[in-house]
């Protein structure tokens, strides 16, 4: 996914808006069902461990995550909503900005997280 997302990266050359959707953390096991419940804390440093890398450009964590233990476990169950993810840290260039547009956890389980490159 990452190595796709690198050859992507001549669309942004042309132009072209290039937009992942997924979640970082994601475990409807675990969701409760209001939304403004308070975040796992688990799944706030899960989200922020994956946010500091994407500020870092530490693309080698972000495919890693899973070696962030039970946090990555229980945040990532099944990699589908990550997984958009890896494209975006392909796309990412040394000068990018990188701006998260919005920050939050709902449903105690679901990071609403939004990242801007470029």
């Amino acid at each position: 996914h990452y190595e796709i997302g690198k050859k992507l990266s001549k669309f942004r050359d042309m132009g072209i808006l290039i937009i992942a959707s997924g979640n970082i953390v994601h475990n409807l096991r675990e969701m409760n069902y209001d939304m403004y419940s308070e975040p796992f804390d688990w799944a706030i440093k899960f989200d922020n461990d994956i946010a500091e890398a994407i500020k870092n450009r530490d693309h080698k964590s972000l495919i890693d995550y899973k070696k962030n233990g039970v946090e990555a476990e229980l945040s990532v169950p099944t990699d589908e909503h990550y997984l958009p993810l890896l494209y975006i840290a392909g796309l990412q260039e040394e000068n990018d900005k990188v701006e998260f547009i919005h920050e939050s956890i709902q449903h105690g389980s679901m990071s609403m997280r939004c990242i801007k490159i470029g």
